[in-house]
């Protein structure tokens, strides 16, 4: 595993100039596998991530394809994240995963024979055992 750093210390692997940006502000970690995650080092301004159109704090995070990083108040492209690896590094992002929304013209097959209620609907838990129960038919 590699570990770069991204803060506005010029020591950093990536340096981020701006007043919200910790001096070691997070850690980027590539995988043997090449996959990239990002760790927030405690610092003060936090850590968020946009996926989905939610902005998120978060402490670690794999990078997915379409996501949004922001450190502190600064929003950072996730090719600079993973450009300090080298353009010749096997850093890859996941692939982003979309929440299936009814009556959305989405034209993925796969997804138009889903039935919709059952993964749309959460199951119901007995209050009193915690056990998931089966649907009533009425």
């Amino acid at each position: 595993m590699k570990i770069k750093t991204c803060g506005h210390e010029l020591s950093c692997d990536l340096f981020l100039e701006h007043p919200s940006v910790s001096r070691v502000h997070a850690n980027i970690e590539l995988t043997d596998n090449g996959l990239v995650f990002l760790e927030d080092n405690d610092s003060r301004n936090g850590l968020f991530l946009n996926r989905n159109e939610h902005w998120i704090r978060v402490k670690k995070v794999t990078l997915c394809i379409g996501d949004r990083i922001r450190l502190g108040e600064i929003e950072v492209p996730l090719e600079k994240l993973t450009a300090v690896f080298g353009h010749h590094s096997k850093a890859r992002l996941e692939a982003r995963h979309f929440p299936i929304r009814p009556g959305s013209n989405d034209k993925n097959p796969f997804a138009a024979r889903l039935d919709q209620e059952s993964i749309l609907q959460k199951p119901r838990r007995n209050p009193a055992t915690g056990k998931i129960e089966e649907k009533q038919s009425i």
